[in-house]
C-alpha cells in the first residue's frame, strides 16, 4: 500500500513537471514595462535570411505575439502576400492561453489562400495567405512559423520594429551569405550594432534586441529617418527575373532601370505624325508639353497590371497607344515616347510617392520607390508630369510627389534630383467675405476665396463630384453655427500654378450673440477659425516636422444693422515665432467693421522638445481666432434719431 502511494505521488509529480514544461509564453512573465502603451507584445521575433546567391534566398521566420486586448486583435491574424518570385511554404501556427497552455494548432485547412488584387489593379499575380485564429479570450498568444523562398535579391527583408503599440521582448535577425558576398546594410536607432562572424564558408550577420517598449505614433513626426530600430539590406549585385543589376550607388541602380525601358518607346508612325500635327502651332516647348500631356490624359486611363517583372517594367508604348490604358510605368513611358516624337527630351523618374510618405534615404542606394513620373527639363525650368491623373494641369504634381528626392533614370547619367517645392505663396487660401447683418437674428454673406497650389487640390474632389453630392460636400466644409448655403460655384484656373475661385452665398441666423443690458458680441473670424490642434504628447521622442509651408489671408467686412454701434474692439494681434506668424486687426468706419487676418506656417524640422512650444503657438492662434467685437444695441429713440 505504501509503495503504491509513493508511486502515485511520483507519477503525479512527473505529470506536473511535464505540464509545466509544456507551458509556453505565459502572460505573467511579460515585464510590466512592455505592457505600457502596448496592445501586442512580440514575445519572439526571429528572422533568418540565407542568401544563397545573387539569384535566390530563403527566409525563415518564427514569431510569437501575445495579444493583450481587443485593440491588438488584428495582430493575431497571419497575413503575408506572395508572388511567383516570393513563395511561402511550411506555414504553421499555434495558440496559447493566458497561462501558456496550447489550446489549438493550425493546419493546412486553416490557411486561406486567395488572390490579392489592389482596388486600382486590373490584374496582379500577387496572392495572400491568411490565418484567422478565431480566438477572443484575451490575453492570448499566437505563434507562427513559415519560410519564404525568394527568387530574386533586389528586395531582401528588413528587420523592422515600427509597429505602433507593439513592444518586443526578444527579437533576432540573422543573415547568412557566401563568404565574400557583397552585402550592404543600414542600421537605424540600434543600441547594439551587428555582430559579424564566419562559419562553414558563410558570413553571418547577427542583430539582437530585447525589452523594446511599445511606441505610440506621434503627430507630425519627421519624414526623414525612422524613429524606431530598423535594419535594411541591399546587395551590391542582385538578380530580378531575367535581369541583373547593382545597387552600389544610385547611378548603377538607374542604369538597371534604364535597361528595363530600353526599346519600349517606339510608336506607330501614325501617332508620331499626329503629335507633330497637334503641336505644329506651338511657339514654345512648354506649349508642346502641355498639349501632349493633355492628349495623353484624355486618351488613356490608369489601370494597374502587375505580373512578374511587370511590376517594374512598363508595357511597350505601342501597347498603350493601342489599348489606351496602363499603370504609372506604362503611362510615363508612353508620355516620354509622345514627347520624343516632337523632339522634346524627357526622363523616366522613380519616386516614393504619397502625401505623407517618408523620404527615401539618399545615403543608402536601394530600391525605395513605389511610383514613376516624368521629368521634362525645358529652357531654365523643369516640368514634372504626373501621368496617372487625368485631372491635374500640366506641370503640377501636387503633394503626391512634391518636395522629395527622386531617381532620374538616364543610363550612366542616372542620379538623384529633387522635385518641386511649393512655397507658402503658392500654397495658400485668400478669402474675402462681405457679411450684411440685416437685424439681430439674420444676415447674408458673400464669400469669395481663391485656393492656390496644394490648397487647389482640396477643391478638386468637390469640382469633379456629382452635382447631387456637391452641395452636401460644400455645406459640410462650412463651419458656421447656423446657416443655409444658398448658392455656390467654382472656377478652375488651369496652369503650372493652378487655382480654384470659390463663390458662396450664405444666409446666417443668430450670428450676433446677445448678452444682458443691450450688449452683444460679434465673432470676427467668419469661417476660418483654427480648430485642429494636434494632441498633447508627454516625453515626445521624435522630431517635429512641418513638412509644407502654408498661408491664409482673410478679410471680412461686416455691415451692422442701424440699431447697433461698436462698444469695444479687440486689440491688434501680432504673433511671430519660429513656427509661423499670425496677425489680426479690426477697424471701424461708420456701421462697417473690417477684420483682417494673416496666418502662416513655416516649413521646418524641430527637436522633440519644441513640440509643446508649437502647440502653444497654435493655441494662441486659436484663442485669437475667437476674438469678438462688443456691440451696444441702441434704444428705439436713439435708433430713430440716427
Amino acid at each position: 500500500m505504501f509503495k503504491r502511494i509513493c508511486l502515485s505521488i511520483v507519477l503525479l509529480a512527473s505529470m506536473a513537471n511535464l505540464s509545466a514544461k509544456e507551458l509556453k509564453y505565459p502572460v505573467n512573465e511579460i515585464p510590466a514595462i512592455l505592457k505600457e502603451n502596448a496592445h501586442t507584445v512580440m514575445r519572439l521575433y526571429k528572422q533568418e535570411t540565407e542568401i544563397k546567391s545573387e539569384k535566390s534566398a530563403v527566409v525563415t521566420v518564427t514569431e510569437a505575439r501575445t495579444i493583450l486586448n481587443k485593440n491588438g486583435e488584428k495582430n493575431g491574424y497571419f497575413r503575408e502576400t506572395y508572388t511567383p518570385m516570393n513563395k511561402i511554404f511550411n506555414l504553421k501556427g499555434k495558440i496559447y492561453d493566458e497561462q501558456g497552455k496550447q489550446v489549438r494548432s493550425f493546419g493546412y485547412d486553416d490557411v486561406i489562400d486567395q488572390s490579392y488584387i489592389a482596388d486600382f489593379s486590373a490584374y496582379e499575380d500577387t496572392r495572400i495567405k491568411m490565418i484567422d485564429p478565431k480566438y477572443m479570450t484575451f490575453p492570448y498568444t499566437v505563434e507562427y512559423s513559415y519560410q519564404i523562398e525568394l527568387k530574386q535579391t533586389l528586395f531582401l527583408p528588413s528587420w523592422d520594429h515600427g509597429n505602433e503599440n507593439t513592444s518586443f521582448e526578444n527579437s533576432l535577425f540573422v543573415v547568412s551569405a557566401p563568404s565574400g558576398y557583397a552585402l550592404r546594410y543600414k542600421e537605424y536607432n540600434l543600441s547594439k550594432g551587428v555582430v559579424k562572424t564566419n562559419l562553414d564558408g558563410k558570413d553571418i550577420y547577427t542583430w539582437t534586441l530585447s525589452n523594446l517598449k511599445a511606441r505610440k505614433e506621434e503627430p507630425m513626426s519627421s519624414i526623414t529617418n525612422p524613429e524606431y530600430p530598423l535594419v535594411e539590406l541591399a546587395p551590391i549585385s542582385f538578380a530580378f527575373a531575367e535581369t541583373k543589376g547593382s545597387s552600389e550607388n544610385w547611378k548603377e541602380l538607374g542604369k538597371w532601370a534604364s535597361g528595363l525601358i530600353e526599346g519600349k518607346d517606339k510608336l506607330p508612325e501614325s501617332t508620331v505624325v499626329k503629335m507633330k500635327e497637334i503641336t505644329s502651332a506651338c511657339k514654345t516647348d512648354y506649349e508642346k508639353v502641355k498639349i501632349i500631356y493633355e492628349y495623353m490624359q484624355h486618351k488613356t486611363r490608369y489601370v494597374n497590371i502587375s505580373v512578374g517583372i511587370g511590376g517594374w517594367q512598363p508595357f511597350d508604348a505601342t501597347i498603350v497607344d493601342r489599348f489606351s490604358y496602363g499603370d504609372c510605368k506604362a503611362l510615363s513611358n508612353y508620355t516620354r515616347a509622345l514627347l520624343s516624337a516632337v523632339g522634346i527630351k524627357s526622363y523616366y523618374t522613380l519616386a516614393k510617392a504619397g502625401k505623407g510618405s517618408k523620404s527615401i534615404d539618399p545615403s543608402f542606394p536601394s530600391s525605395q520607390f513605389n511610383h514613376v513620373l516624368v521629368c521634362v527639363p525645358i529652357d531654365k525650368d523643369t516640368i514634372w508630369l504626373e501621368c496617372t491623373n487625368q485631372r491635374l494641369p500640366s506641370g503640377f504634381n501636387g503633394d503626391f510627389t512634391d518636395d522629395r528626392q527622386v531617381l532620374l533614370v538616364d543610363g550612366d547619367n542616372s542620379r538623384l534630383v529633387h522635385t518641386r517645392s511649393y512655397p507658402a505663396s503658392e500654397n495658400c487660401i485668400n478669402r474675402y467675405s462681405n457679411v450684411t447683418l440685416t437685424d439681430e437674428t439674420s444676415g447674408v454673406a458673400e464669400v469669395r476665396a481663391t485656393y492656390k497650389g496644394l490648397s487647389y487640390e482640396e477643391i478638386l474632389p468637390i469640382y469633379y463630384a456629382d452635382n447631387a453630392d456637391k452641395k452636401k460636400i460644400v455645406t459640410q466644409r462650412i463651419e458656421l453655427p447656423s446657416f443655409t448655403l444658398d448658392k455656390f460655384s467654382y472656377t478652375e484656373n488651369r496652369s503650372q500654378h493652378p487655382s480654384f475661385d470659390e463663390k458662396l452665398n450664405i444666409s446666417v441666423t443668430n450670428y450676433i450673440h446677445k448678452l444682458v443690458n443691450d450688449i452683444c458680441l460679434l465673432p470676427l473670424n467668419f469661417m476660418n477659425k483654427l480648430t485642429s490642434i494636434p494632441d498633447k504628447v508627454r516625453n515626445r521622442k521624435t522630431d517635429l516636422c512641418i513638412r509644407r509651408p502654408y498661408m491664409e489671408n482673410d478679410t471680412v467686412v461686416y455691415k451692422l444693422p442701424d440699431e447697433y454701434k461698436v462698444a469695444e474692439l479687440p486689440v491688434k494681434s501680432d504673433i511671430m515665432g519660429k513656427f509661423g506668424s499670425y496677425t489680426a486687426n479690426t477697424t471701424v468706419q461708420g456701421n462697417s467693421i473690417t477684420y483682417t487676418r494673416h496666418f502662416e506656417l513655416f516649413k521646418g524640422v524641430f527637436p522633440p522638445e519644441a513640440y509643446a512650444e508649437f502647440r502653444d503657438f497654435l493655441e494662441q492662434v486659436s484663442t485669437e481666432d475667437n476674438a469678438v467685437v462688443s456691440l451696444k444695441r441702441l434704444g428705439s429713440n436713439a435708433a430713430a434719431s440716427k
